[in-house]
């Protein structure tokens, strides 16, 4: 596939400030979130556009529940393609598991329920479980489908287990031609995580980039219409986009905040939120996107986040202004050097030389170098790590890591620099970055960045005359919290 770029102009030609993108750059750095990338369209061309290196434009990101609004998208080229539609029930689709339900609520249960988070559940099956589907149709439906507000990730799965029933496809293979090669996504480059029996998880598992998180909220604000075709039901563009569920009491008291079809709507705004801040909002009333994929540690960062990002919105004019040439050339400078914070630097240590190219095996616990955080879409995500070796030569470690998918070969920048790496284990997935450094004489911290993924995570390698006490952590964000896991290894001889 042949991509066609984005449209670029000057900010001021779109009616927005370059100092007012400068300031947003600069307020959502301090509003505590760790910055991954940005984009900001307006009339459906590129007003500004920027990366926190070590992301990068065509780096695909972890967007969680964002994938929500992918699926969404899916079943409204569904509903354009005569094969689903809002008043389906359930029951029909899958008559095999009709047996499996009770109480009167599942005769009313329809596609427009599982699209709203409307189902009347107060309870749904685990992600990772093989089979999630049967156990959907087991669960208590508590309230009248369409009456009240539960965050139902399975039934968001529940959609795309319906396309694939009536088209004997996946979401990805269905998307490929219907949507991701229309509107300019790279399917070769975008990775969808799936449910432990093979189905792609479609509440929270697809990987992509700032740019294709734009593009697809553009199609929605273009009313399901790109380049003079319509691909998404022109009924679901506008369903999707409108309050279809009020039921909502916000948890942090965000006033008018309610559901449309697969996103959520506020104050005539319609956004797809993935957690940890991966965001792409479009705004009806300025013509405008904005993308953003980020790493947001807590609720405290997450509203200042979105007060910075609403905030920029509401500053953006109805014409055009004067052009700046002054303040876009320094918005293009500081877009281009953007970065997140450089790692720590403490290269040496005495014991460097007795512990230079030895190797030591894992003899109690488990150590977390992989990409386990993704072990909430599927408990096979997991990787046993048997044994490590460590070399040092002109302040880089060379790593050898002996897993359960073989002997992989890392390097990890101990000079404040993080080495990129393409590691292909058990887990799907495969670019990591790493950095190391002494804490103390006895003491390394190697710092891991699955890129993938939003989370970042470290093992401390704590060295005595037997072997290796060693302590995975993985940096806290909130709601996605786990424990750190203790390992010990032992030395082999020389």
């Amino acid at each position: 596939m042949t991509r066609k770029e984005l449209p670029e102009a000057s900010p001021e030609s779109l009616g927005i400030s370059s100092s007012d993108i400068i300031d947003f750059i600069h307020d959502l750095e301090s509003s505590g979130t760790e910055m991954h990338g940005f984009m900001i369209l307006r009339h459906g061309k590129v007003a500004a556009k920027g990366w926190w290196v070590p992301y990068a434009p065509g780096l695909i990101h972890g967007s969680q529940s964002l994938t929500k609004t992918v699926t969404g998208a899916a079943y409204g080229i569904a509903e354009q393609e005569g094969i689903l539609s809002l008043e389906d029930r359930l029951i029909d689709i899958f008559p095999e598991y009709a047996c499996e339900t009770t109480g009167p609520y599942w005769e009313q249960l329809k596609m427009r329920h599982i699209l709203t988070m409307s189902t009347g559940m107060e309870s749904m099956p685990a992600v990772t479980d093989p089979d999630w589907k049967r156990k959907f149709f087991q669960m208590k439906i508590v309230h009248e489908p369409g009456t009240a507000f539960y965050y139902n990730s399975i039934a968001c799965s529940m959609v795309g287990a319906c396309i694939a029933k009536k088209t004997g496809i996946g979401l990805r293979e269905y998307l490929k031609t219907r949507l991701f090669d229309k509107i300019g996504i790279d399917d070769n480059n975008i990775r969808w995580y799936r449910h432990g029996d093979g189905t792609e998880n479609g509440s929270g598992g697809i990987v992509t980039t700032t740019e294709d998180n734009a593009r697809l909220m553009q199609l929605f604000l273009q009313g399901g219409i790109w380049e003079g075709e319509q691909i998404i039901s022109p009924n679901w563009a506008r369903f999707a986009v409108k309050m279809q569920n009020d039921k909502i009491n916000s948890p942090d008291g965000t006033q008018n905040l309610g559901y449309g079809g697969m996103m959520w709507v506020m104050n005539g705004m319609f956004y797809a939120d993935g957690a940890m801040g991966q965001l792409a909002v479009g705004f009806p009333e300025q013509d405008m996107v904005i993308s953003l994929n980020q790493t947001v540690s807590n609720p405290d960062a997450t509203r200042k986040m979105r007060d910075v990002l609403f905030g920029f919105a509401s500053r953006v004019h109805q014409s055009a202004l004067p052009e700046d040439p002054g303040k876009q050339a320094e918005l293009k400078k500081i877009c281009k050097s953007l970065a997140i914070a450089a790692p720590e630097y403490s290269p040496d240590s005495p014991i460097i030389p007795e512990i230079n190219g030895r190797r030591f095996r894992v003899r109690d616990g488990h150590v977390s170098f992989f990409a386990e955080d993704l072990a909430i879409f599927n408990k096979d995500y997991q990787e046993e790590v048997y044994a490590f070796t460590l070399r040092f030569k002109q302040r880089l470690l060379l790593l050898t890591v002996e897993s359960e998918s073989g002997v992989h070969n890392v390097y990890a920048g101990m000079d404040g620099r993080r080495y990129t790496n393409h590691v292909e284990g058990k887990i799907p997935a495969t670019e990591l970055l790493l950095n190391a450094f002494w804490m103390d004489s006895n003491t390394l911290k190697l710092e891991i960045r699955w890129m993938e993924s939003c989370r970042s995570r470290s093992i401390t390698f704590r060295f005595d005359t037997d072997g290796v006490r060693m302590i995975s952590e993985v940096k806290k964000v909130g709601g996605f919290d786990v424990d750190p896991r203790e390992a010990y290894a032992i030395w082999e001889e020389r």
